[in-house]
């Protein structure tokens, strides 16, 4: 039986722009966008080096402004041609030190809006809480922080009133009275479904002689 080889055929392929129409030779990179869903060199888009370099031209920030709410990053952009884009939906990797962003982007654009969002980053998270530790003692509760920043407040004693506010031994900017009010709520839910062993009864001995002579000063 005579088997038939078939053998790689020899084709062209004409290099028309799908942004503007026109034909173009391409130069060291070829350009072309992808939608995962060609199945054929020829239904590739490609992209003259006139319109990249339009698109690149365009891509210069003039500011970015980034709002993080409901765990969702968004971001405010002005171009030096005036456009604007508002609540534009935005991802940082760190790993590449870009943005992402939900729209064609040169790299280089990426970039600088990486180091916008870092700086904005830091500055947001100057007043977080980085660590959290609380201390529970007989008639007293104290807490042990710091922020990102490096700002420490250590051994503050606290409590937290009918109201639910936080009264502290020491003056404590407002900023960190808020995430320690927060931090102690999930400390206490915690507490509650993890209670520690009840005290013997040496021990409730030992408390009530430790009130008695509390209220006896």
């Amino acid at each position: 039986m005579l088997k038939l080889e078939v053998s790689s055929m020899i084709r062209t392929l004409d290099f028309v722009c799908s942004e503007c129409g026109e034909h173009f030779t391409p130069g060291e990179k070829l350009y072309y966008r992808d939608n995962y869903m060609n199945n054929s060199i020829r239904d590739t888009k490609f992209i003259c080096p006139a319109c990249i370099a339009k698109w690149q031209k365009k891509w210069h920030i003039k500011s970015a402004i980034f709002n993080e709410q409901d765990y969702v990053l968004t971001v405010d952009l002005e171009l030096e041609d005036g456009t604007v884009y508002n609540d534009m939906d935005c991802t940082p990797i760190d790993e590449t030190e870009t943005v992402v962003l939900g729209e064609d982007v040169p790299v280089e654009a990426q970039q600088e809006l990486y180091k916008i969002y870092a700086a904005w980053d830091r500055e947001r998270k100057a007043h977080y809480l980085k660590d959290c530790i609380f201390k529970d003692e007989f008639m007293r509760t104290s807490f042990t922080c710091e922020t990102y920043s490096g700002e420490k407040f250590e051994d503050i004693a606290f409590r937290v009133t009918m109201r639910g506010e936080l009264q502290t031994e020491k003056p404590v900017p407002d900023y960190i009275k808020v995430q320690i009010l927060e931090a102690y709520k999930l400390y206490e839910e915690q507490n509650a479904d993890y209670p520690e062993a009840a005290p013997e009864e040496e021990d409730l001995d030992e408390l009530v002689k430790q009130i008695k002579s509390k209220q006896g000063e």
